[in-house]
């Protein structure tokens, strides 16, 4: 058995003092203050991996709090199919945690030749893709050494949060995100003790399995398809991600016993539609873990963590727990969460 500390494991620990950091950020005001001159028409997200979710949080919040249409970006159509794209008019924002990907790069460098305003969000304020943006966003998450991103995740959701709160002050991200950082620490104490306990018997299924599901909706898809990555990457299972809204189309039909589910669960009414998924689940022999707010504090075997967050906020806390979990699902398996087989922590696309 792998004996711990892990990497992994003490770089989720600092995730709450990366948050604090980013909070008191002024080139997050400095950026925010552009993006509000440019007053861009629409918004294209450049990103690979692990910074592809990052982007479709993104997507959520710049969509919900700024009301611009805003999509991801498809970075072969530049640099495998050399089309010229107009990107005047707009903002291309790139989301990369190592700012290295030839392929980001790329769509950033040919967004602002042809007058688009580019915002780089990256861990390295070094790194190409920084040079290549006009305006670049430190993650301010230090060095990252366990190849399964984690705290550099996080950051990155809290880069965004705190720039469309600068762009649009007054919204109900302001008071949040103070609290953010308090609310991770819970979240990991929380989760540390679910473990021991409920939580035991999650990753029990999740270990004895070679597959798995995750869902939740809204904010919270994108926490569910990084943990699906991640139990895909750091355990080698085929663990696949769906909204409750796409799953109820289909693949409702790969819930059965024997196969664990895991569900995002946020307060309110996207959490009661995330309900009706659980209950079709269950009602097909699967069971479920549930990980959400203080709604779920009454549901068998659930965590309950960030019951005071706005949902637009809870990405930001849900995903921590969810990142321990598939860290004591590897040493479980014997793996080393911190060098799955085969990867690298960089990985360089075109």
């Amino acid at each position: 058995m792998i004996q711990t500390p892990t990497l992994m494991r003490r770089e989720i620990g600092e995730i709450p003092r990366v948050v604090e950091r980013i909070l008191g950020s002024p080139d997050i005001r400095e950026v925010a203050g552009a993006i509000v001159a440019a007053r861009p028409r629409w918004i294209a997200i450049a990103a690979r991996g692990t910074s592809d979710h990052a982007a479709v949080y993104a997507e959520y919040l710049l969509e919900t709090h700024l009301g611009i249409p805003t999509g991801l970006a498809k970075p072969s159509v530049t640099t495998i199919y050399g089309t010229t794209v107009d990107w005047g008019g707009g903002l291309v924002l790139a989301i990369s945690q190592s700012g290295r990907s030839p392929d980001v790069v790329s769509v950033v460098t040919a967004a602002r030749e042809a007058g688009a305003l580019t915002v780089a969000v990256t861990n390295d304020p070094a790194s190409p893709l920084a040079a290549a943006a006009a305006h670049a966003v430190d993650c301010l998450a230090g060095p990252e050494l366990a190849v399964p991103a984690t705290k550099t995740y996080v950051a990155q959701l809290a880069s965004l949060a705190v720039l469309v709160d600068a762009i649009r002050p007054g919204t109900d991200l302001a008071p949040g995100l103070a609290a953010v950082p308090a609310a991770i620490d819970a979240a990991i104490e929380r989760s540390d003790g679910w473990l021991a306990e409920a939580g035991a018997r999650v990753v029990t299924d999740l270990a004895a399995s070679d597959r798995a599901l995750l869902v939740s909706r809204g904010y919270n898809l994108p926490t569910a398809l990084e943990l699906a990555l991640k139990l895909k990457e750091t355990c080698g299972l085929f663990a696949e991600a769906y909204s409750t809204a796409d799953f109820a189309h289909g693949p409702l039909v790969l819930a059965r016993s024997g196969i664990p589910v895991l569900a995002i669960r946020p307060d309110g009414e996207m959490g009661r539609l995330v309900d009706e998924t659980v209950a079709g689940v269950r009602a097909r022999g699967g069971r479920v873990a549930l990980v959400g707010g203080r709604d779920v504090e009454s549901a068998p075997g659930a965590l309950s963590v960030a019951e005071s967050l706005p949902e637009a906020l809870t990405p930001l806390v849900y995903v921590v727990p969810g990142q321990l979990l598939v860290e004591a699902t590897a040493r479980q398996m014997g793996i080393s969460p911190d060098a799955p087989a085969g990867l690298g922590k960089v990985t360089l696309t075109r």
